[in-house]
């Protein structure tokens, strides 16, 4: 197996931001869906889709809160949408859906405020 091949295998990478670690798993190409994980998801697997037209982004906030989104205070929902937006920013993601795997309603009006026009359609939040 080349080199590359390796690297094509595991996209798991953990990136700082804002000085919070996040363990990050980006795979695919297209349309692009972030999806929010935490520990409660322990049992989540990344590969749930094998869609080559779609890109998706797994970010599990466990590192960087040490605790599930729907256990977080207001303020730190604030930064967590703060972080997303950066990690959005950094990858360059113009349209994106985001799944909060949580169902938290007041993280998905928050990051329904912090993206409003990148977000595919109004209803880009999903829900599982």
């Amino acid at each position: 197996m080349s080199f590359y091949g390796s690297l094509e295998k595991d996209n798991s990478i953990n990136i700082y931001i804002n000085d919070r670690v996040y363990n990050i798993d980006d795979k695919g190409q297209g349309e692009c869906e972030i999806i929010l994980i935490d520990a409660s998801h322990e049992n989540f697997d990344i590969s749930h889709e094998n869609n080559q037209s779609k890109r998706s982004i797994t970010i599990d906030i466990t590192p960087a809160w040490n605790d599930n989104i729907n256990n977080l205070s207001i303020a730190s929902l604030f930064e967590l949408a703060k972080d997303i937006h950066l990690l959005a920013d950094i990858y360059w993601i113009e349209s994106l859906t985001i799944i909060d795997l949580s169902n938290n309603t007041q993280l998905g009006e928050i990051l329904k405020s912090t993206f409003r026009s990148r977000l595919q359609n109004e209803l880009a939040l999903g829900y599982y």
